[in-house]
């Protein structure tokens, strides 16, 4: 409940702002500032502090009047980025695809990871000690985030793989991959599939990786079929000349940014986009 009156809140602030912009003579433009969403993977109130610095560069970097989206779950968050409320959204691959197939969203830009690539791996971790392998998770509770690739998707097929049927385990849905981590710690659940880098902040309270995946294609940035194309053009720009990698100044401008995108963006070559044509057709239909 307090989470949905969060997001409600700053959902009627966003146009206040931007009407207050345009009543102090700035061009009619900041009536409707462009919108960022990002897939609701953690819950709103840590999105919102995990983006508004990269917002903030956003605004000074493009000129435009970026604002946050927040939305409660990734239902919500396709129809906001189909509908146009939404001008670009961060987003893994199973909901990329929902968007895709749902309004023709394609992805312009792809995070990087920490190994410099537009790729991640989905892990099983587990807090008991005793499981080894993922024919070890047989009786017991694997926490999931219902749509997520790196959470539920790629998990749940990795068990299958493994040779477990559903009736084999007890899934459990949890609203964000910070509820995974936290049930984990708290013994609340005995495993769960959630995002390398995430289980890698964790790796020194007790949980342990038993399965990886294979590489997969990592988040990337999408434009709604209605977003201005000069709008979007400005953003590309002032991502894609970040290169925190090699560059120390860089490197401190994103300092506080999500861990997701930190390590900069990269456009959609080859090997990604053939990459995320594979997941699909492995995932089938995602409607």
């Amino acid at each position: 409940m307090m989470v949905r009156l969060f997001v409600i809140i700053l959902t009627l602030l966003v146009p206040l702002m931007a009407g207050a912009a345009d009543a102090s003579g700035k061009d009619a433009s900041a009536a409707s500032p462009p919108t960022f969403a990002v897939i609701p993977f953690y819950s709103p109130e840590k999105i919102w502090a995990l983006y508004n610095p990269f917002i903030k560069y956003l605004r000074q970097s493009t000129g435009d009047s970026w604002q946050l989206q927040l939305f409660n779950n990734h239902s919500e968050f396709i129809e906001g980025v189909c509908s146009g409320k939404v001008t670009v959204a961060l987003l893994g691959p199973v909901p990329l695809k929902k968007a895709d197939e749902r309004c023709g969203a394609k992805p312009f830009l792809v995070a990087l990871g920490k190994d410099g690539t537009p790729f991640y791996r989905s892990v099983v971790v587990t807090n008991d000690p005793a499981v080894k392998n993922l024919t070890g998770l047989i009786g017991k509770r694997i926490g999931f985030f219902k749509g997520s690739t790196a959470a539920h998707v790629v998990p749940l097929r990795m068990l299958e793989k493994a040779g477990l049927k559903q009736i084999d385990f007890t899934p459990v849905f949890l609203g964000s991959q910070d509820q995974i981590i936290q049930r984990l710690l708290s013994g609340e659940i005995d495993a769960a599939g959630v995002k390398e880098n995430l289980a890698g902040r964790f790796a020194r309270e007790r949980l342990n990786v038993v399965a990886s995946s294979d590489p997969l294609p990592n988040f990337a940035l999408s434009a709604a079929p209605s977003a201005p194309g000069p709008v979007i053009q400005r953003l590309k720009s002032a991502l894609i000349r970040l290169h925190p990698s090699t560059n120390k100044a860089h490197a401190r401008l994103v300092h506080d940014w999500d861990e997701e995108i930190r390590q900069g963006f990269t456009l959609p070559g080859t090997a990604y986009l053939s990459s995320l044509q594979n997941f699909n057709r492995a995932v089938g239909d995602t409607r």
